[in-house]
């Protein structure tokens, strides 16, 4: 019997298996028959319409099965821009399969297609979300579903307040953490700064970088260990940054990611991946054809095209190719896949799927692209439009709101506003009701000196840590959710300095 039966039927109330038995709609993708995958995706597309109250209980989880996975990555075996794999990567990840065209891809279940690439700084998944919103992959993969219980933190429901397994990539990596540390002995700051009362080192960053990193030192050579993740670090130098290296050498660091924020901690992570890519580039251009190309001795030989249209012909008699031929593919449809697959990869499909995708992706290409190349999308060019377009925007609203404060600060209620209040004596002589201040050498207003002040509170923060009061609040402790203090100081605590409650975890909160 499943673990899931069991939990069920000896508790048949607990929040969890009430979540799993009937907040979660899965949609099945099988292998047995590959085209019900696209039927149920066209299906999804056409009845967007849902009530209201079944969306917000229920959350569709998009699942595809391993063996379309395994061939939307050998469709980019022969994908231009092979030198920078993790951008292939980016690419599975979003949903697109390569169309054997230059650099063209698309989603077989929006039919996006985009070409022209740049790898440097196109992000296929924010391309896809962006520019297909209501794709079913997109929405079941790569957005966060704005329904999910788990993201009310403060919900009262039991309900609410379950955590199923299939909902634990609701929050980003940088969105909470727990107070869980590997060293909790050295989670005060005090006693990181202790630690290095032997710390001899001066060719290294300042002790306060690394306290401030989550570093405490080990007594040993220049090791300094985390308190969080326990990863260690030695040999430094006086230009490194503790912060940084911290999420370069332990990327999967909580405190680390929570320290840098999201931008940095990307910024970090691609500058990272760029220097991985230009090491495994030069190894791999140092190395034999052979080496690279195991698989170069067992290619076909297609000295000329007739001996292709011989392969071809041969290939269409096989019992996969006269089935789909039976289902909804033109002949001139399997006949181009099988030309395509031969004279590219010079080998036969992997397996029937591969041959299915491959009709699919042609078929949709056609399609989609209707004879007209304004419907093939230039990531760049699509993306550089419609950030005009919204700064246009933006620009024109800002127009329209500096236009307004200006009509209300030109009318008559305003202009007797700032008018001095005067008070008429005996005499019937105006005096301005001001007061000075008692320093008769200086005889400022008092509100000069406000001014002062207040120019002088500029540099200091807006919102400051209630232990440190230097650095700006960053995180929230939960499940309290007030906003406390910097993320080294809050996670010296255990418990909300507000409302004196145990604090479970750590959210960063981005202003």
């Amino acid at each position: 019997m499943e673990p899931f039966t069991i939990h069920s039927q000896r508790s048949p109330s607990c929040s969890f298996v009430l979540s799993m038995i009937s907040s979660h709609k899965h949609i099945p993708f099988t292998t047995s028959n590959p085209s019900s995958i696209l039927s149920i995706s066209s299906n999804q597309q056409q009845s967007p319409q849902t009530d209201n109250n079944h969306t917000n209980n229920q959350s569709i989880i998009f699942q595809e099965v391993d063996i379309l996975k395994q061939a939307r990555k050998r469709t980019f075996s022969h994908y231009p821009h092979r030198a920078s794999p993790s951008f292939i990567s980016q690419m599975t990840d979003a949903g697109f399969f390569s169309c054997n065209v230059a650099d063209r891809v698309i989603c077989i279940y929006c039919n996006l297609i985009c070409q022209q690439w740049i790898p440097t700084s196109d992000d296929p998944s924010h391309i896809h979300k962006i520019l297909s919103p209501k794709c079913p992959y997109v929405i079941g993969m790569l957005t966060r579903p704005q329904t999910s219980s788990i993201l009310v933190i403060n919900e009262q429901s039991t309900y609410n307040q379950s955590l199923t397994s299939n909902n634990n990539d609701a929050f980003r990596h940088d969105a909470v953490v727990c107070t869980a540390a590997s060293n909790p002995s050295y989670i005060e700051i005090p006693k990181r700064y202790a630690s290095f009362a032997t710390w001899s080192n001066d060719n290294s960053p300042s002790v306060d970088d690394l306290v401030k990193s989550g570093f405490f030192y080990t007594g040993t050579k220049t090791i300094v260990t985390c308190f969080y993740c326990n990863g260690s670090l030695q040999n430094w130098g006086p230009n490194d940054n503790p912060t940084n290296e911290h999420a370069r050498w332990f990327p999967h660091c909580a405190y680390a990611k929570q320290l840098c924020g999201s931008k940095l901690y990307e910024n970090i992570q691609e500058s990272k991946r760029i220097l991985q890519e230009k090491t495994t580039v030069n190894s791999s251009s140092n190395g034999s054809v052979e080496k690279n190309n195991p698989s170069i001795g067992n290619q076909l030989s297609i000295p000329d095209e007739s001996t292709l249209s011989r392969l071809v012909a041969a290939r269409l008699d096989l019992p996969i190719s006269i089935s789909l031929l039976k289902g909804n593919f033109k002949a001139s449809i399997v006949k181009r896949c099988w030309e395509d697959q031969l004279r590219l990869k010079r080998d036969d499909f992997v397996s029937d799927y591969d041959l299915w995708i491959a009709c699919t992706i042609l078929q949709k290409q056609i399609e989609g692209i209707n004879g007209k190349k304004e419907n093939i999308i230039v990531p760049s060019v699509t993306m550089r439009k419609l950030r005009e377009k919204e700064e246009a925007e933006a620009q024109a609203q800002k127009e329209l709101m500096s236009s307004s404060s200006l009509e209300k600060s030109s009318s008559p209620k305003d202009i007797d506003m700032a008018t001095p209040l005067l008070k008429r004596n005996k005499d019937d002589t105006k005096t301005p009701v001001l007061n000075f201040t008692a320093n008769t050498n200086s005889m400022k207003p008092t509100s000069t000196a406000a001014s002062e002040e207040k120019s002088n509170d500029t540099t200091s923060p807006s919102n400051p840590c209630v232990l440190c009061l230097t650095e700006e609040k960053q995180l929230a402790c939960l499940p309290c959710g007030h906003l406390i203090a910097c993320v080294p100081c809050a996670h010296s605590l255990r418990s909300c300095p507000i409302c004196r409650s145990r604090i479970d975890a750590f959210m960063r909160i981005y202003t």
